[in-house]
């Protein structure tokens, strides 16, 4: 169901059904099919990810925006590994069935951005743990009941970020920016907003930014300076024009754009989109 808002206790009664119909194996592999799913703004920005950790901060800044009481610790305990451990913010603890699709999910995720030869282990009752999944398979043992399914660690063997990941040159949207007469400072304004534009949710950093044009963090904030641009100015100007592309359709929850568009969470969403539009976003969306 595309984009569907499912009450918490429906969804848990359905995943209990899915696990006992169907088996909890089920469960785990329905996050195989998430790249069919870049329908959806939250899933497609996801998988713009181009590394682990990114999408990592993804997630936790979703769990923020949705007010998510269940939630995942994510620990990147090295560069190709990283433990996982389902809490609560209230009193519903997360059932089993919810924990087995979470990982399921987050390894559907990592082999969407580019990471190869995933295995997943999984706490068991003890001190012991269990492999869940080697490479391409899922299994459980015949009493799911000793696992601990709250708690398990993911790891992959290498990863590249894959082709048709992100936004390419061509559906790129052209932001108006304040005129800059030198071309060579222009061309690199430019050349920022583009990289800001391919993954517009992620929380950039100048450093990440920097790198990846080939200049120090001092020297890029220079350069901006000179072109009367300030980093932090940049990114907001790029957020808020795509806030304001997704606000245009008319259908896209506000949660969504604000996660989509990069901001830390709601209210900071609305306050810098008033500040820059005069407008709030549920105000500008019933204008348009």
């Amino acid at each position: 169901m595309r984009q569907a808002h499912i009450p918490a206790k429906f969804k848990r009664d359905l995943l209990q059904t899915v696990g006992r119909e169907c088996g909890l194996e089920a469960l785990l592999s329905i996050g195989q099919g998430i790249s069919r799913v870049t329908y959806d703004p939250i899933w497609r920005n996801a998988l713009r990810s181009e590394s682990p950790s990114v999408l990592f901060d993804k997630w936790r800044r979703f769990e923020v925006f949705s007010h998510s009481k269940n939630r995942l610790g994510i620990d990147l305990t090295q560069g190709n590994q990283a433990r996982f451990k389902r809490y609560t913010t209230g009193d519903s603890i997360p059932t089993a069935p919810e924990n087995l699709l979470i990982c399921g999910l987050i390894i559907g995720l990592l082999e969407g951005i580019g990471c190869r030869g995933l295995w997943c282990e999984m706490a068991a009752q003890g001190d012991g743990v269990l492999r869940i999944r080697d490479k391409r398979s899922f299994w459980l043992p015949d009493n799911p009941a000793s696992l601990v399914t709250g708690d398990w660690t993911i790891g992959w063997e290498t990863h590249s970020v894959p082709k048709g990941i992100g936004t390419t040159d061509d559906d790129l949207p052209q932001i108006d920016l304040p005129p800059i007469r030198d071309r060579s400072l222009a061309a690199l304004v430019n050349e920022v907003t583009d990289l800001l534009m391919r993954d517009v949710a992620r929380q950039w950093k100048t450093g990440e930014l920097a790198s990846a044009l080939g200049l120090s963090s001092r020297t890029l904030q220079r350069r901006l300076g000179e072109a009367e641009l300030s980093f932090s100015r940049l990114v907001r100007l790029v957020r808020i024009f795509e806030a304001c592309r997704l606000l245009k359709p008319g259908d896209t929850p506000l949660t969504v754009i604000g996660f989509c568009a990069g901001f830390s969470d709601s209210a900071h969403f609305s306050r810098d989109f008033r500040a820059s539009v005069g407008l709030t976003p549920s105000d500008f969306r019933a204008v348009q």
